[in-house]
Order: C-alpha cells, then sequence, then structure tokens
C-alpha cells in the first residue's frame, strides 16, 4: 500500500469514528508568517458554505481523550495538526502542541464558531476569564489559575446568564473579528456568530450536541454536556481538556493570539480546501 492509500485510509477510519482528524508533518512551516495571512488564508482557502444535519456546537463523544497518551507517544510536537468540527481540537491541539493549525468543516457555522473561540481567547486573560465571555455569566469570585477545572465549571454552573454581558461580550468579539482582523463577515456571518452564541449563552455549562436540534440516535440518548467534556480524563485518570490547566489553556489561546489555528470552510471531497492547505504546506517544505 502507498504512503498516499495509507493516509488515506488513516483519514477515512479516523473520521468515522472520532469525528476529528489529524496528521503532522515535518518541521518545515514558517508559522511566523502566518499571522500576516491569517484573514486572506481562511477566505481564500475556504470553499461554499455546505450541508450538515446538525449545528455541532459541542463534541458528542465523552471518550476523544483516550487516545492522547498514544499520540503523545508516536507523534511528533512542532507540527501541523488538521482538525474538524468544534472544541475537541484545542482538547487535542494542547496534547499535541503542533506549530500550527486549520480546522477544516464542511459547514460555515464552524467557522463562525470558531471566530467566536477566537475573540473570546484574545479579549481573555486566563481560564476564569474567557469562562466568563463565553457563557456570558458575570466572573465568580475567588477563581485563579490554579482553580481545578471542576471547580471552575461549577462555579459558573452556578452562576445567572447576563443578556447585558451577552450584549457586551458579542459586540466585542465582533468588533475584534471585523476592524481589527478586517474580516469581511457577511450579515449571515454576524447572525451566525449571534446564533451560535446564543446557544452558549442559554445553556451554559450544560450545552450539549443536541442543545439545538433532534440528536442522532433519538431523543433518548444523553450527549455529555460541556462540563462533562471539560473534566473528563483520559481513561488513565489525567485531565486532559484544553481547559484541565491554566497551561494548556494558554498553550491553545496563544495560537490563537498569534493566529495560527485557522478555521476553513470545506468539503473533505471538495476541489479547493484541503487542496488549497496542503499546496501550502508543501511549498512551506511542511
Amino acid at each position: 500500500m502507498t504512503h498516499r492509500r495509507q493516509l488515506a485510509a488513516l483519514l477515512a477510519s479516523v473520521v468515522m469514528c472520532a469525528g476529528v482528524l489529524f496528521y503532522t508533518y515535518g518541521h518545515g512551516v514558517a508559522a511566523r508568517e502566518v499571522p500576516a495571512q491569517f484573514r486572506e488564508l481562511v477566505e481564500d482557502f475556504s470553499e461554499p458554505n455546505g450541508y450538515f444535519r446538525s449545528d455541532n456546537l459541542l463534541s458528542n463523544e465523552n471518550a476523544f481523550q483516550q487516545v492522547i497518551p498514544t499520540l503523545q507517544a508516536t507523534l511528533p510536537a512542532d507540527g501541523v495538526y488538521l482538525g474538524v468540527g468544534p472544541e475537541q481540537n484545542f482538547t487535542y491541539i494542547a496534547a499535541l502542541k503542533p506549530r500550527l493549525a486549520f480546522i477544516v468543516d464542511i459547514r460555515r457555522g464552524n467557522m463562525n464558531l470558531q471566530l467566536m473561540y477566537k475573540a473570546f481567547m484574545e479579549l481573555s486573560r486566563d481560564r476564569a476569564d474567557f469562562l466568563s465571555r463565553l457563557f456570558a455569566r458575570p466572573r465568580p469570585a475567588n477563581l485563579t489559575d490554579r482553580t481545578p477545572v471542576e471547580e471552575l465549571l461549577d462555579a459558573y454552573e452556578a452562576a445567572e446568564p447576563s443578556e447585558e454581558l451577552f450584549q457586551k461580550y458579542l459586540q466585542e468579539a465582533t468588533d475584534l473579528l471585523t476592524r481589527t482582523h478586517k474580516f469581511a463577515l457577511t450579515p449571515d456571518d454576524l447572525r451566525g456568530i449571534e446564533y451560535v452564541y446564543n446557544a452558549f449563552y442559554k445553556a451554559g455549562p450544560d450545552l450539549n450536541y443536541s442543545f439545538s436540534g433532534f440528536p442522532f440516535g433519538g431523543g433518548s440518548f444523553r450527549f455529555p454536556t460541556y462540563s462533562v467534556l471539560m473534566t473528563e480524563t483520559d481513561g488513565h485518570g489525567e485531565h486532559r481538556s484544553y481547559l484541565a490547566s491554566e497551561t494548556n489553556y494558554r498553550l491553545v489561546a496563544d495560537m490563537e493570539k498569534r493566529n495560527a489555528i485557522l478555521p476553513i470552510t470545506g468539503n473533505f471531497a471538495g476541489p479547493k480546501a484541503l487542496r488549497a492547505i496542503g499546496r501550502y504546506l508543501k511549498s512551506h517544505d511542511a
């Protein structure tokens, strides 16, 4: 079996089983070049919005951390990460420490979700500040960078959502994306970001995969909540989520601030997105 066929088989099996794909490359890619090109790369590499039957605002799998010890033992750090979907990418990124990451999803709604995350991470000084923005709830007292993740989520579970904070943080995020980063967001994009944020605002840490639609497998299935996913372990008792520690969070937030996590709209079988990423990485000896 050729290397190309092996890679195709790997990607197909991972997409089917985990809803995320990843592959690391050599160390030639110059991530320092990306910040100035961030907006252009996201816009130029993306394809038109495609269809998926769920908003997929949150991972629906609570066991995805279990592969992390094996990945860390077999994959080099400082490579390039390719992922799909929502927040589980941040947990893998925190564990694998890539130099650069592309998150490719058929739905432009996922790009809007990722841009919301980017804005909130850029505007926040720590995990607690980030969660205040993410759930539009006032920051509870006595939260520090050493607060265990369970206590962090419990504190925001008890906090009341605030319409005033929702409007304030939404405007700050919109201004950052459109004025600072100069994204040419369409009215549909702006409505899409507000739609996504409204789900986080209303559900808070209880948000789950089926929040905005009928869940796969029937209404009786209980998907894990945001709190559950953030407090899961790798099967060996170690918390691996991107919010499990301040170190994990800051690694992801720093990549967002350096424009090193690029959300791309694209179909895996489409004519443009993955090919454009491949050409970019090849041109940088990656």
